[in-house]
């Protein structure tokens, strides 16, 4: 069941995240069951999960300290889907099932960019500048989810052969239009940072397609993707005005809650007591993962959250060591999702946007259940 789940789980992530929030609880469900029947985990020892506590104690924490201390601790909750590392952990093991993993993400992102191009042509004759958005709620989740799904196709295109390679790297082609047509540059930058990690885990010796690639891309785009990947650098674009406005005043914020921050609340009337005259758009939060942390959870949950990437990037580092054939693939890709999201993360919330986090949560599981499969030994080099 648990491992049904697992699979649910990924074909939903790019359209559903009821669908993905029922999958994973089930998922959970069967796994502790399992274990209380006297199956035991396979998940190695790592210091993820007493990294993991450590950030939900600091959540918990901060919101127990807020202000608004129901709304906080209603936020707080957002990251029991960090079960979602140990659900793919013990899932995960059977390598049949890790070989399922990306092609049932493939299938759900193909047909949600496939829904994100019929309305696209039916929206964009009467609102000429209409971003892609597809069934998700908005261009910046849309720009998330295929952007990692992206990331999922080119590892898995990297570390096959034959008609496998083929059709993993045909899958990226409609993924990485339909991120451009959401003019997401976050996430643009995200899948350029993610394709350079995995081209440097793979196939170092080719580093030069990328750059040649991007050109390719900018020599072929058309006039308003151009414009709108010339303002990642214009100071004055209202989005980026909005967000350095903004970042002034989470400084402010931040200097009044230092240590434990004002909880994990939606933040967006606490913003309206610290805008700036020079502000562009408004937020509930802080389009950036360290700004949004900082104030929600202090100096304190700012530690701790730095914490838990070291021990993430810990376990899929060693993930790539341990992992051979296919598993190369996933091990790499789980690198260059993680990139992305910390990447894509500097100018907005990746970390609570669920269908882009997830994929990280996904990521990481996936890392622990390779090196659980490659055996101790092989698991520590």
């Amino acid at each position: 069941m648990a491992q049904g789940a697992l699979l649910l789980l990924a074909f939903s992530l790019p359209f559903s995240i009821a669908i993905t929030e029922g999958a994973l609880i089930t998922g959970l469900v069967a796994v502790l069951v399992s274990r209380a029947r006297g199956r035991r985990f396979t998940a190695p020892a790592t210091w993820l999960w007493p990294a993991s506590l450590a950030l939900l104690f600091c959540w918990l924490l901060s919101s127990l300290l807020s202000a608004e201390r129901a709304d906080a601790l209603f936020h707080v909750r957002k990251l029991y889907a960090l079960g979602l590392i140990l659900l793919a952990a013990e899932a995960a093991r059977d390598p049949r099932v890790r070989s399922r993993v990306v092609p049932m993400i493939l299938a759900g992102a193909l047909f949600s960019a496939l829904v994100g191009f019929v309305i696209f042509v039916i929206r964009t004759p009467s609102q000429p500048n209409y971003r892609l958005q597809s069934v998700l709620s908005n261009q910046m989740t849309s720009g998330g989810v295929f952007c990692v799904a992206f990331l999922w196709a080119l590892g898995a295109a990297a570390a096959h052969r034959g008609a496998r390679r083929w059709g993993f790297a045909l899958a990226a082609v409609p993924l990485a239009l339909a991120l451009a047509l959401t003019q997401t540059r976050s996430h643009w930058l995200g899948a350029a940072a993610g394709s350079g990690a995995i081209l440097l885990a793979l196939a170092p010796r080719w580093w030069w397609t990328l750059p040649v690639g991007i050109g390719a891309g900018l020599k072929l785009a058309p006039h308003r993707l151009l414009a709108r990947f010339a303002s990642i650098v214009d100071p004055h674009e209202p989005g980026n005005q909005g967000r350095l406005s903004m970042w002034r005043s989470a400084r402010d914020i931040v200097r009044a809650h230092p240590v434990f921050g004002v909880g994990c609340e939606d933040l967006l009337a606490l913003y309206r007591r610290y805008r700036y005259p020079d502000w562009t758009f408004e937020s509930g939060h802080f389009h950036n993962n360290f700004v949004q942390i900082a104030v929600m959870t202090g100096g304190v949950g700012l530690i701790g959250f730095l914490a838990w990437l070291v021990a993430a990037a810990r376990e899929l580092a060693r993930a790539l060591h341990a992992a051979t054939s296919a598993d190369r693939g996933l091990a790499a890709s789980g690198i260059a999702v993680f990139v992305a999201m910390l990447l894509s993360g500097m100018f907005d919330y990746t970390f609570g946007d669920a269908e882009v986090i997830y994929h990280t949560y996904l990521a990481l599981g996936l890392a622990l259940a390779i090196q659980s499969s490659a055996g101790p030994d092989r698991a520590e080099g």
